[in-house]
C-alpha cells in the first residue's frame, strides 16, 4: 500500500474517507470548495485545495477544518467560493471550537490507525524473531508437588489417624491391666 499525502500533510489512507471520495480530510475540509476534493487525486498536481489561493502548499492542517494561508491573508472555504477572514473572524473561529461529532470521528480514526501501527509492529518483530509477546512456559515438576490445601488437609487427617491409633494402644494396655487385676485378687 503506497502511502499518498494530500494538502496540508494529510494521509490519504487514514484521514480521508476511500467509501467517501468527495469528502475532504476533516483537518483540511476548508481549503477545498464544494465538491473540489477527488480521493484519487489527492497528492498529485491536480489537487484542487486552495485553487486560486495560493494553492496546495497554502492550505494548512488544524482541528478546526483548516484554512488557506496566501501571503498572510487568511482564506476559507465557503460553499463554491473563499472567503477572507479578518481580525476578529479568525479570533471567533478558534474560539467558537466545540467538542461535537468530528471530535469523536477524529479520535476513532487515531486509536485505529494506532492500533493498526501497534499491530503491524509486534507482526514485524514475529517475523523477525523476536516476538514481544512471548509464550508463558509451563513448569512439568509442579504438576508432581501436591498444592498446599491438599497437604494441608493430609496432615490434619495423618494427625487424627495417629491419634486415634495411640488411644486404640492405650485402652487396649489398660483392659489388659484391669483384667490381670480382677484375675490375681
Amino acid at each position: 500500500m503506497v502511502n499518498v499525502t494530500c494538502c496540508g500533510d494529510q494521509d490519504r489512507n487514514t484521514k480521508a474517507s476511500e467509501t467517501h471520495p468527495n469528502r475532504p480530510p476533516n483537518d483540511t475540509r476548508n481549503c477545498y470548495t464544494r465538491d473540489s476534493f477527488d480521493w484519487n487525486t489527492c497528492g498529485t498536481q491536480n489537487e484542487k485545495a486552495c485553487l486560486g489561493r495560493g494553492g496546495c502548499e497554502a492550505c494548512i492542517a488544524d482541528d478546526i477544518g483548516g484554512y488557506c494561508d496566501d501571503n498572510g491573508k487568511i482564506f476559507v472555504a465557503e460553499g463554491n467560493n473563499f472567503v477572507e477572514l479578518r481580525g476578529t473572524q479568525i479570533i471567533d473561529r478558534f474560539r467558537d471550537r466545540t467538542s461535537g461529532r468530528g471530535d469523536d470521528i477524529r479520535l476513532r480514526r487515531e486509536v485505529r490507525d494506532m492500533e493498526r501501527r501497534m499491530e503491524n509492529k509486534i507482526r514485524e518483530m514475529q517475523i523477525m524473531g523476536q516476538d514481544p509477546l512471548p509464550q508463558r512456559k509451563i513448569n512439568q515438576s509442579s504438576d508432581l508437588k501436591t498444592l498446599p490445601t491438599q497437604s494441608f488437609v493430609g496432615t490434619y487427617i495423618s494427625i487424627i489417624a495417629l491419634g486415634i491409633g495411640i488411644l486404640l494402644v492405650l485402652l487396649s494396655i489398660g483392659f489388659e491391666f484391669n483384667r490381670k487385676n480382677k484375675s490375681l485378687s
